[in-house]
């Protein structure tokens, strides 16, 4: 892999990151209506501050897409082939974040209730 190749990976990798970023704050902000709608419960800048924190970390995450490629190409050489299931990693990852972020936001705000 030249570096011209490595720039293309990561061109891949960030023009994605908006449909991994809209999806994970629309499952986010699904669990958080839903949660919001069923109990009384006052918003504060604490719960504001663990979203923001909540997006970063999943960016964070989402960058060992291109990080694992860059581990693949640096380290072994290209022996796994990490480009060729970019799709597949991507979409697993963005379909557990996506899981994890609704299942998250909904629990912290149902444990509120009990």
């Amino acid at each position: 892999m030249t570096i011209e190749e490595l720039k293309l990976d990561m061109k891949w990798w960030e023009s994605k990151r908006w449909i991994f970023n809209c999806l994970v704050c629309f499952f986010g902000s699904l669990a958080l209506y839903k949660g919001l709608s069923q109990c009384d419960y006052s918003w504060s800048i604490s719960d504001t501050t663990g979203v923001l924190i909540w997006g970063i970390g999943a960016n964070i995450l989402y960058s060992l897409g291109i990080l694992l490629e860059l581990f693949d190409w640096y380290y072994l050489k290209n022996k796994i082939g990490i480009r060729n299931f970019r799709v597949f990693l991507f979409t697993v990852g963005l379909l557990f974040s996506c899981f994890w972020t609704y299942c998250s936001a909904f629990l912290y705000l149902i444990g509120h209730i009990w």
